[in-house]
């Protein structure tokens, strides 16, 4: 069976600027086809950020304000612009969370010892969900209508 390395991302939306500095990530190797994947994926979205890694966003993204310049920021059309570039480092670094995959294939005809470091795909599959963080700090995911 195939097994492929994805990705839940929730951007964190400030509800009182309405602006993104961080972005809760967790990656999975999942097993299965496309229809798989996405509904395990959707299963995870609506709680799963409680226990994903915070990452800010690059200092390269920035938002011109009355107020000067904010580095490592951006408005939730920029985040859906310019995702994969917010979020390519993200990846990167969620593949280094992953241990050795290690076992025996048993697929092949000769069966094979397996050892490898799970990696994302070119293309990688990620699943978004926004959340609103309240100004006491509670996060509250923004499922579409």
């Amino acid at each position: 069976m195939n097994t492929e390395l994805v990705a839940n991302c929730w951007p964190v939306i400030d509800s009182t600027s309405g602006l993104i500095q961080r972005v809760l990530a967790r990656a999975y190797l999942v097993a299965g086809g496309d229809e798989v994947i996405s509904s395990t994926l959707l299963s995870l979205a609506p709680q799963d950020y409680l226990l994903a890694t915070a990452f800010r966003i690059p200092t390269r993204f920035t938002l011109q304000t009355p107020f000067g310049t904010l580095e490592g920021c951006v408005s939730v059309e920029q985040y859906q612009r310019y995702e994969f570039q917010i979020i390519e480092p993200v990846l990167q670094q969620l593949e280094t969370q992953f241990a050795k995959f290690q076992g025996i294939n048993m697929e092949a005809p000769n069966p094979m010892a397996v050892a490898r470091i799970p990696r994302f795909t070119e293309d990688p599959y990620i699943i978004t969900t926004f959340l609103l963080e309240s100004p006491d700090g509670r996060l509250a995911p923004q499922l579409p209508k």
